[in-house]
């Protein structure tokens, strides 16, 4: 079941992520040599940066949007090697003459994708724009003429659809604010195969 605007856990969801980052800047972060940078989750977009989006890219999954609705952009740049839900208007610069960017090699036909988030990594996830479409991981992939192009390795299913990916996302925050480890070497940089 995809994220959509009868998720009721959406509010919640954005609580706990902020919950267990404060506990992980407290507990963890602080135990670390250098300076925390700042941390936000939210505040939820406003109807003018919604209406920018749709306008310049109607491909954008419906689920998205409701993020968007509820949530707003995350920045969590401390919590492992740091986790990014970008606004609006990033996702809105992330587009190549006007279409949804897609993602070639290694698939046998190109999937038409929304990049909304990143972490501190240098990876990109990205939606299909397909209904309840899975979230990718796109790590080390090469952007040519709006086209990611990688290998099995270097582009992998990270979540089911989007409401799978938060679930993870959520709790690679909570296992990092409670000891500092990053499950399972990073569950969001663990592929799922759901192909």
């Amino acid at each position: 079941m995809g994220l959509n605007e009868e998720w009721p856990t959406a509010w919640a969801w954005a609580a706990q992520v902020e919950a267990a980052a404060v506990r992980a800047l407290r507990d963890v972060v602080s135990t670390y040599p250098f300076e925390a940078g700042d941390h936000s989750v939210g505040p939820p977009s406003s109807a003018a940066e919604l209406a920018a989006l749709h306008e310049r890219m109607p491909w954008v999954p419906d689920e998205l949007f409701a993020l968007y609705r509820f949530v707003g952009p995350l920045s969590l740049p401390d919590i492992t090697n740091g986790y990014f839900l970008h606004p609006p208007d990033s996702v809105i610069g992330n587009t190549y003459h006007g279409r949804a960017d897609r993602i070639g090699e290694p698939f046998a036909e190109d999937v038409a994708v929304v990049v909304f988030g990143s972490n501190g990594g240098g990876d990109l996830y990205a939606l299909a724009t397909t209904v309840g479409g899975p979230v990718y991981r796109l790590q080390e992939a090469v952007y040519e003429v709006g086209i990611y192009h990688g290998t099995e390795r270097s582009i992998t299913v990270v979540g089911e659809d989007l409401r799978n990916f938060l679930e993870e996302f959520l709790a690679a925050v909570e296992a990092f604010a409670d000891d500092g480890s990053t499950p399972i070497s990073d569950l969001l940089d663990t592929p799922i195969d759901y192909r």
